[in-house]
């Protein structure tokens, strides 16, 4: 058995505590923003921040992915890596910076959020040498290093932004503490790779940066894609409405960062046991692939109902402000995003693992032209609930992209079987919410997810056959780790 949950399960743990931290601090520094300052202020954030990721997959040139795999398959190789993709990184980020700042003078933005944009631009490379180095410790398996470090510097970042925002200091202050920890987040993490991980010194070379930067051109193009295609919306929110528009939507986009985080950590943890399981037969990659999407569909569609019913109250419950009730609408209607990116956080996996980068570089692109084609009309006429129509367009071109070929590659994808289940039970609890739509409260809440669980655990002795039948299955799943993963971890 391929899919081991418990060891899955640990390893997405830590990243999950990292990723969990890393973004609750995000939102809770966009709450207090948006608490202290404003929606024009908290637009300036969320502007700011999505340029800033845009820029910083340039910045990384495509390294993250590529070091992985390579280092996978031979660890000896670390410190070269490490080393050479430092020149690049340096060399990359410059003229990401550069690339910022033209981009900036076209745009025309305000004075105050141009200056909010580029002092967040310093934090582009310690950023991206953070972002590989955090790809050497999934290569070599310690995701839990990856949460020693970013845990505690998460914890100082929120009290630090606290204390500046309860003393009247303004954003620029709070951009300052945000560029500080990226710096110091990189320094730690250099020291991790080059002092814990057993590699044979490796000197800088020029021909070996340029067979690297070569190599990794295609996972280039895919994240400055991804790049392009996951900051139109605001851009095109920025210049067809105002910025107060750009901090509703990711108002209501942060509402759904917790289940994305999970969707994230299960999938960067699949990816190296991917790597080393690929075959002509390719069944261990279904084996792997298949159980992390029904896992990932059984929390996704509660929480969609949830946001069906009760996302004016969870918007209030976060934010504290009614200028933000209006994210309401956009929260309805893109919480279904969340159902179609289970398929393409797991199945992009597959797609990378088999060396079939150039199949992702292609879905990227369709997925940025839905979002220029179908995003600027959608928004200039429909505002904000256009904007949240384009997003889901284009997570539905995303999944079926993703489907199609690696149903083929798998010899078939069983859908109906994976779903049913969890549907099911989502429509009980949507049921539930639905008669109890007048009475919102975190009790309601709970109710109705312990529905959910009990609809789901009946189904799921039901399709097993009897208890004794579910519970060896479900012991299987969680201990099923194979040999070589023993051995790998012993």
């Amino acid at each position: 058995m391929i899919f081991s949950l418990r060891k899955v399960g640990g390893d997405a743990l830590s990243l999950l505590t990292s990723d969990v931290l890393n973004r609750a601090t995000s939102f809770v520094i966009y709450a207090m923003v948006a608490r202290h300052l404003g929606a024009q202020e908290f637009g300036q954030l969320t502007l700011a921040f999505s340029l800033f990721y845009m820029f910083q997959i340039f910045a990384t040139a495509g390294l993250k992915v590529f070091v992985i795999r390579e280092v996978t398959n031979d660890r000896s190789l670390t410190r070269l890596y490490f080393l050479n993709s430092c020149a690049i990184l340096a060399v990359s980020s410059l003229v990401s910076v550069s690339a910022l700042l033209l981009f900036l003078s076209l745009m025309r933005y305000s004075r105050s959020t141009n200056l909010v944009i580029i002092l967040l631009s310093l934090g582009l490379f310690p950023a991206a040498i953070s972002a590989v180095c955090e790809g050497i410790f999934q290569a070599w398996e310690r995701m839990r290093w990856i949460a020693w470090v970013n845990v505690p510097m998460n914890l100082g970042k929120m009290m630090l932004a606290f204390l500046l925002l309860s003393r009247n200091h303004g954003l620029y202050a709070v951009v300052g503490v945000l560029v500080s920890a990226f710096l110091i987040v990189a320094m730690v993490e250099t020291w991790f790779v080059l002092r814990r991980f057993p590699a044979p010194p490796a000197p800088l070379s020029l021909s070996f940066s340029l067979r690297t930067v070569r190599s990794a051109v295609t996972f280039l193009g895919i994240d400055g894609t991804l790049a392009i295609e996951g900051s139109t919306i605001a851009l095109f929110l920025s210049k067809l409405g105002s910025v107060a528009q750009v901090g509703l939507f990711g108002a209501a986009c942060q509402v759904m960062v917790p289940l994305n985080l999970v969707f994230q950590s299960l999938a960067r943890t699949i990816f190296p046991l991917m790597c080393q399981r690929v075959e002509p037969g390719l069944q261990n990659l279904k084996r792997i692939a298949v159980p992390a999407i029904e896992l990932l569909l059984m929390l996704a569609m509660p929480v969609v109902a949830g946001f069906l019913f009760f996302g004016r109250w969870v918007l209030s419950l976060f934010y504290k402000n009614p200028a933000f009730h209006e994210a309401a609408p956009v929260l309805r209607i893109i919480a279904w995003a969340l159902l179609l990116q289970v398929f393409s956080q797991v199945l992009g996996q597959v797609l990378l693992s088999t060396h079939r980068e150039k199949v992702t570089l292609r879905i990227v692109v369709v997925c940025t032209i839905v979002n220029l084609l179908a995003g600027w009309p959608l928004i200039k006429f429909f505002g904000l609930r256009g904007a949240a129509i384009t997003l889901v367009l284009n997570k539905l071109a995303g999944s079926i992209q993703h489907y199609v070929p690696v149903s083929r590659l798998l010899s078939g994808i069983p859908l109906g079987k994976i779903i049913w289940k969890p549907a099911v039970a989502a429509a009980c609890m949507a049921t539930y919410l639905g008669l109890a739509a007048t009475q919102r409260s975190i009790l309601t809440g709970i109710f109705a997810t312990l529905l959910y669980g009990l609809v789901l655990l009946v189904l799921g002795i039901l399709a097993c056959g009897s208890i004794r039948e579910f519970k060896t299955r479900f012991f299987y799943t969680w201990s099923g780790a194979t040999a070589r993963q023993e051995e790998i971890h012993s």
